[in-house]
């Protein structure tokens, strides 16, 4: 009996010991290298260019913070950083850059990426692509033109102002038209370690509404934006966080509303684009 309890006790040690071999140990996470697609596609309409907000998915690695000295091959090709997306508790740090295009090719973006340090990290570029697309569009009024044109999404303005002529349909009557821009960001939160920045829409209406008229509009100079930034540091602990949001195009948007022939109210959105203000 007691040669049996030495030979249990035996067998229970020996398979403790191997469990303490075979624990897997944590997996550490590897560090990741700033990257970008090698190529690109984005759309242009022959009569309409098309701008595309988030054209390029930047994977900034684990050190980069930023992306600087973007550029373009061709002066029908430009480029904006329009979101970032930074933390010191991410392994892959992200960010976009939105290009609008002139005409239709192949171009080259290029751009460097810095660290929290403001030291280069790495240079990179991405081949783009521009085709072209098929696009059609109902419009909802016997007449509604935006410049003389039919309203179409991809039309981009490059003038301050738009003359928009309506017509309503025979037993449809025009009630309202207003119309939204995005103002100047301001910092709208603040603290010593965290802060906050918007842009705000603003609302403005047209006057002596009637259902064959003609008016002109002023159109934006803003794109939406946002971004938040928050840094925590102590003895025992560091954390840091930042993001940016932004478009390469400052949008209007139209705001029609009507009644029906069975007089229900409806109000239909169209949007008007011109390039902000801050693209260069």
């Amino acid at each position: 009996m007691k040669l049996m309890k030495q030979i249990v006790c035996t067998i229970l040690t020996l398979c403790l010991c191997a469990g303490l071999f075979i624990i897997p140990s944590t997996p550490v996470s590897a560090a990741t290298n700033p990257s970008v697609p090698k190529n690109v596609d984005v759309f242009y309409y022959k009569d309409f260019p098309m701008v595309n907000d988030y054209a390029i998915a930047v994977q900034l690695g684990t050190s980069g913070r930023t992306i600087k000295n973007l550029k373009t091959s061709n002066k029908n090709l430009k480029a904006k950083v329009t979101s970032l997306s930074v933390s010191s508790s991410q392994t892959q740090n992200s960010g976009y850059i939105g290009v609008y295009a002139k005409k239709t090719g192949t171009y080259k973006v290029s751009f460097d990426v810095y660290n929290a340090k403001n030291k280069k990290v790495k240079s990179l570029s991405v081949k783009v692509r521009v085709l072209k697309p098929t696009v059609s569009n109902n419009n909802p009024f016997k007449k509604l033109t935006f410049d003389g044109n039919k309203y179409d999404y991809q039309n981009l303005y490059s003038k301050g102002s738009v003359k928009i002529n309506v017509t309503m349909n025979k037993g449809y009557k025009l009630k309202s038209i207003k119309y939204r821009t995005y103002g100047k960001p301001k910092t709208t939160y603040s603290t010593s370690n965290s802060k906050t920045i918007s842009n705000a829409e603003t609302t403005k209406s047209v006057k002596k509404i009637k259902n064959n008229m003609s008016f002109k509009l002023n159109l934006g100079h803003y794109a939406n934006y946002s971004a938040s930034s928050y840094v925590f540091e102590s003895t025992y602990y560091n954390s840091e966080y930042h993001h940016m949001s932004t478009g390469v195009l400052a949008p209007t948007t139209v705001v029609i509303t009507y009644q029906t022939k069975d007089k229900q109210t409806r109000t239909t959105y169209y949007t008007l684009y011109r390039i902000a203000d801050d693209v260069k």
